[in-house]
């Protein structure tokens, strides 16, 4: 009988130590697991920086263009209109070359 409990004994102790054992594996695991998350988000945010970055310089690179391409277009457009305006002015100046000397 002495030795059954004796075993029993035994067996609730090495019991008790794969227990202990487990828990502190299970906290082990849990702070890795925990610093392996911390890692991944650190990441995904630097990714996320450097891609909002990105799409920023894109933006702004677009906006150059189109700014660049509409202050073109406005040269063009108002050269078309002074050239137009010349033109105009001198029609004015022959008809009155012309009409100033068929009068005198």
């Amino acid at each position: 009988m002495e030795e059954i409990l004796r075993r029993i004994l035994s067996i609730e102790a090495e019991a008790r130590a794969i227990v202990s054992e487990a828990q502190e594996l299970a906290t082990m695991l849990k702070e890795q697991t925990k610093g392996e998350v911390d890692e991944i988000l650190a990441q995904a945010r630097e990714e996320a920086k450097r891609e909002a970055e990105a799409l920023q310089e894109k933006a702004r690179q677009e906006a150059e263009e189109e700014r660049a391409r509409i202050l073109a277009q406005t040269k063009q457009e108002l050269q078309r209109l002074e050239e137009k305006g010349n033109f105009a002015s001198a029609v004015s100046y022959v008809v009155e070359a012309i009409c100033g000397q068929g009068e005198g």
